[in-house]
């Protein structure tokens, strides 16, 4: 209803060009002869249906013949046209002005209808000889027929001017709708950029942070951490390139950040990745490193016991499970559901996949924590393809 109610807003306020934009005069040109083709056929079959009936009870002419109302309406259709083509032009707003133009239209062209049907009938009887009828309006019944014949040419105008009126808004509706759903992936694109901006400073800083620590007292540990670091900055900036990373490539930049970690804390890290041949599917890229990341600083922080770190992975057909969990000795931290690392992945996976991806996370007991995501199956996905959780969905 929002939606109907917007795109009525956007209608009502539109310019006038608006209404040339979304029907164009081709367009304009073709339905209203397709329509005033429907309202020839209709006038006749009536007219037609009601002469044989009237005529088989009197001898008097009361309709014209078909052959007039078809001359009638083929005189009448291009000034039908140019009153539809303006009738669009002008729009309807301002009502107060523009309200009463429609109307002054729709009357002028309904008020001829008669007076075409006279002149056709005067030509129909000088064509073949036949004797005139008199031209004018000298009878009651003759005024009769005029407001007959202009109400029914009103009544014909009025619903050719809606069924135009009706595709002009449909079609601007549609146009809107394309709008608002390039505005909304924009948008999506900027903040999941931002978000992955966000991100990699945060991991740079931390393993920076492990690498001043092994300077001084461990210099070659250092060198090599400087290496390791190199090969990180390099995944960093390939994952930043793209929304979506295979799974196996996840896990890979996944390694490489415990193994920078392990170069510090080897006496008391212990990490292990689930092995085995990883399935081809695709997965927001940096997704399970914020984790990670958080199991480490915080399994580590606040003792001097060991920590393990198990990551892995379960697949089902139309469901991607991939767990985190942190081991820690007591005194050791859990990650809250308020960090940065949290935070991320959960507006990130928002913007990815609305409500159908979930990240949980909970202390299972005193020594262990447990991040969980659950993630739909996206098995076709090509980089620099539009970004998109429908994409290749199972």
């Amino acid at each position: 209803m929002a939606a109907i109610a917007s795109a009525f807003r956007f209608w009502t306020n539109s310019v006038v060009e608006d209404d040339e934009r979304f029907l164009a005069p081709r367009s304009a040109l073709v339905l209203g002869t397709l329509y005033w083709a429907y309202v020839t056929l209709g006038d006749i079959v009536y007219h037609e249906a009601m002469r044989v009936e009237i005529a088989e009870v009197t001898q008097i002419q009361v309709f014209f013949p078909w052959q007039h109302r078809v001359l009638q309406h083929l005189l009448m259709l291009p000034l039908l046209l140019a009153c539809y083509s303006t009738a669009l032009r002008i729009g309807w707003r301002p009502a107060r002005r523009r309200v009463p133009e429609q109307i002054a239209l729709a009357l002028a062209f309904s008020l001829l209808m008669f007076w075409v049907m006279l002149l056709v009938d005067r030509f129909m009887r000088f064509a073949f000889g036949w004797p005139p009828l008199p031209f004018g309006m000298l009878t009651r019944s003759d005024w009769a027929v005029w407001v007959s014949s202009t109400v029914t040419g009103l009544l014909a105008y009025g619903c050719g001017l809606a069924l135009l009126t009706v595709i002009a808004t449909w079609r601007r509706y549609h146009a809107l709708q394309l709008r608002s759903s390039e505005l909304r992936r924009d948008w999506a694109g900027a903040r999941l950029a931002a978000l992955r901006a966000q991100l990699s400073p945060h991991t740079l800083f931390n393993v920076l942070n492990t690498i001043q620590a092994r300077i001084s007292g461990e210099p070659e540990v250092a060198e090599s951490l400087m290496a390791s670091l190199g090969d990180l900055l390099r995944g960093l900036l390939q994952a930043g390139e793209h929304d979506y990373a295979l799974l196996r490539d996840e896990l890979k930049f996944v390694e490489l950040y415990l193994g920078l970690q392990l170069g510090r804390f080897a006496d008391r890290l212990t990490v292990r990745v689930q092995s085995g041949e990883v399935p081809a599917v695709w997965v927001p890229s940096l997704i399970v490193q914020p984790l990670v990341e958080n199991a480490v600083v915080h399994g580590l922080a606040d003792h001097s016991g060991p920590v393990r770190i198990e990551v892995s992975w379960d697949l089902s057909p139309y469901r991607l499970q991939l767990q985190v969990v942190n081991s820690f000795g007591p005194g050791g931290s859990t990650p809250g559901a308020g960090g940065f690392g949290l935070r991320n992945v959960r507006e990130r996976l928002q913007v990815q996949f609305g409500g159908r991806a979930v990240l949980s996370s909970s202390a299972v007991d005193a020594s262990t924590w447990v991040a969980t995501l659950h993630l739909p199956v996206l098995r076709e996905w090509h980089p620099g393809a539009e970004a998109g959780p429908e994409a290749g969905v199972a």
